[in-house]
């Protein structure tokens, strides 16, 4: 299974377009005043004019109209919804197709919550945060051993060309999110961090297919 890569949290023009060029999959653009890295709304007009990967807008407890409206200004193909939104919103905002729900991670998973939220919107485990906003820090990977046969989820939470390796190798997401693991400076990404974090996402794949084919 091919794991996609989201880089999150991009600032500025230059970095999406390096993103774009590396082969990402995703890119991810916070519209949360709470965050460091929120780029206001309205949108810069450079995301509406930006082409290659989908682009995702993250938002936390922001009404369903404002996260409307910052969609369509932005030409955003899905939005990622990292606050207390009920299901019924990921619903009315598009459902699995254009909507990524963020579930955050302490110290336990309420798989009964995950469920509700996992048919209407794709679901990312990230880091609990106050803020919602990254923290650099991964949780205890060990607490998705009990997801339910068949739930396909992305992960988030501290992430870096170091451990994300292991991390898929682990925990097998359907997709990897990194904004803070790919950093030079706050809001300003690491081109070099980035080709690595994908490279060693691909190469977890590479090295999967090579021991299935090896052992036919």
């Amino acid at each position: 299974m091919r794991v996609t890569v989201k880089i999150c949290g991009l600032t500025n023009e230059a970095d999406a377009r390096a993103a774009s060029a590396e082969g990402v999959d995703y890119m991810g653009f916070v519209f949360f005043p709470a965050s460091r890295r929120c780029l206001g709304i309205p949108a810069p007009a450079w995301i509406r004019a930006l082409e290659g990967p989908p682009k995702v807008g993250v938002f936390r407890d922001q009404d369903q109209a404002t996260v409307q409206r910052v969609r369509e200004d932005a030409a955003l193909d899905l939005v990622q919804l990292h606050g207390t939104e009920p299901a019924a919103m990921c619903e009315a905002l598009g459902g699995r197709t254009r909507v990524i729900k963020a579930i955050s991670v302490d110290r336990a998973v309420d798989w009964g919550r995950v469920a509700e939220y996992a048919s209407v919107a794709r679901v990312l485990f990230d880091t609990a945060s106050e803020s919602g906003g990254g923290t650099g820090t991964p949780f205890d990977w060990r607490l998705l051993a009990g997801a339910p046969t068949g739930l396909e989820f992305w992960l988030a939470g501290g992430l870096t060309p170091e451990n994300v390796a292991a991390a898929v190798t682990e925990v097998r997401p359907a997709g990897v999110d990194v904004a803070t693991g790919v950093e030079a400076a706050l809001g300003r990404k690491d081109r070099a961090k980035i080709r690595r974090f994908i490279a060693a996402v691909r190469n977890v794949r590479m090295f999967e297919e090579g021991r299935v084919k090896s052992s036919e």
